[in-house]
């Protein structure tokens, strides 16, 4: 069963590339780079990603070619682009986050063990649930990780990254370092620090445009928050509708079972514990299809406004050090003492301010219209999942209500 349960996974891993193949047939801007995820295998703890590229541009060796990535490979192309003091004015896309499998594994693994015993009913019923949280896990998975990539690559700026180029071009493992308990500790202690750092919540900017992008992001995390929290409520709570149905339609069959086969009450209970589990079904697409559309986007822009509000903050400490440098040249002018030092000090910290506040801007700019594109396509997908799921629905009843009343006809003749 073991080779049947991993074609079943790898069904439902060429279900969802189709899509990201069929944007690859699209034609290349000769000035930019096409990326798209085109497979992603999961083998055991590891998700291996097929990353492919195209492009017109010259310093690729090739103009279409593909590599394959881990998770932890995205994450060092974050971290580059984070330590780069030449990306500080640009607002960084949040690193993917790690691939969860958990849900769909308990339940192979239970699916596995319980051949034996299992009436066939049940075993069809939790494959096809398997199938569906594995496609809704491995889509998410994909869209999560191509979004990072896009993000790079569409971006002016960020596309010239050298690390980029490597990431997408060398075909062999990146010598990324896996991080040490140490490590780790530290960069949970440096992300209590940021968190606990109110410089820019003080600050008041003279700047009437940062002001407000600061006051708005604030203000916009804490709502987004809330959201993110009641998304994933009306998800679990859809869940658990789907899971109280499969249990009633297994109850109200059985039930049926027990009593004489030719009773109109037993047919007309069997019928309707039966058509739970096509209702579950649609249930189960629109629970995976809020969670993609709703959740997520919540949680990625989340995580992007945080991304913005990083942007914001670097400006400030660069400020910070603007004055701070001035205050030093003022008093080397003082003493007389390394003046040249000081005034080159000054110039630089100046120039990285003016940098960061020039590219800072028109970023927060892109970020808005990013922002409010995103969330009207996902309400817009997410609104005709819902006009769809409650039209199968409608059809559904009305088919069960028609096959009640055939069963009442005979009776009321007589």
């Amino acid at each position: 069963t073991h080779t049947h349960h991993c074609a079943m996974m790898e069904e439902a891993d060429k279900a969802g590339g189709a899509d990201a193949s069929a944007a690859a047939a699209k034609p290349v801007d000769p000035k930019g780079i096409r990326v798209n995820i085109a497979d992603a295998l999961n083998e055991q703890d590891l998700v291996k990603f097929t990353v492919h590229t195209q492009t017109e541009l010259e310093r690729f060796s090739k103009k279409d070619f593909q590599v394959t990535r881990l998770h932890e490979e995205f994450v060092w192309l974050f971290e580059r682009f984070t330590e780069n003091e030449q990306m500080a004015g640009y607002v960084i896309p949040p690193p993917p986050p790690k691939p969860d499998f958990s849900a769909s594994h308990s339940k192979l693994t239970k699916l596995q063990y319980g051949d034996a015993h299992t009436p066939k009913e049940e075993l069809d019923k939790l494959k096809s649930e398997i199938q569906s949280e594995y496609l809704a896990a491995f889509q998410k998975t994909v869209a999560m990780h191509e979004v990072f990539l896009i993000r790079l690559t569409s971006h002016p700026v960020l596309r010239e990254d050298q690390n980029l180029q490597v990431f997408l071009e060398y075909d062999q493992d990146l010598s990324y370092k896996t991080k040490t308990k140490k490590d780790k500790a530290l960069g949970w202690l440096t992300g209590v620090a940021k968190s606990m750092d109110s410089s820019l919540q003080k600050h008041v900017d003279e700047d009437e445009f940062f002001e407000g992008q600061k006051s708005f992001i604030f203000h916009y995390l804490r709502m987004i928050k809330d959201a993110q929290s009641a998304s994933e409520c009306k998800v679990k709570s859809r869940d658990s509708l789907v899971t109280c149905m499969g249990k009633v339609g297994v109850t109200m069959v059985h039930l049926a079972n027990t009593q004489h086969a030719a009773h109109v009450m037993s047919e007309m209970m069997r019928t309707t514990g039966q058509v739970h589990t096509p209702a579950a079904q649609h249930q189960m697409k629109l629970a995976a299809k809020e969670d993609l559309k709703m959740s997520d986007l919540l949680k990625y822009y989340r995580a992007d406004s945080e991304a913005a509000k990083d942007l914001m903050s670097r400006r400030v400490k660069a400020m910070s050090m603007m004055r701070h440098t001035d205050a030093a040249l003022a008093q080397a002018k003082l003493k007389s003492k390394k003046v040249l030092e000081a005034q080159d000090a000054a110039t630089a910290a100046k120039d990285r301010y003016e940098s960061i506040t020039k590219t800072a801007k028109d970023e927060l700019k892109v970020y808005k219209k990013r922002r409010i594109a995103a969330f009207r396509k996902g309400l817009i997908q997410y609104t005709q999942c819902q006009i769809r799921q409650s039209r199968e629905m409608y059809g559904l009843m009305k088919t069960t209500l028609s096959e009640l009343k055939q069963m009442q006809a005979p009776q009321a003749a007589a």
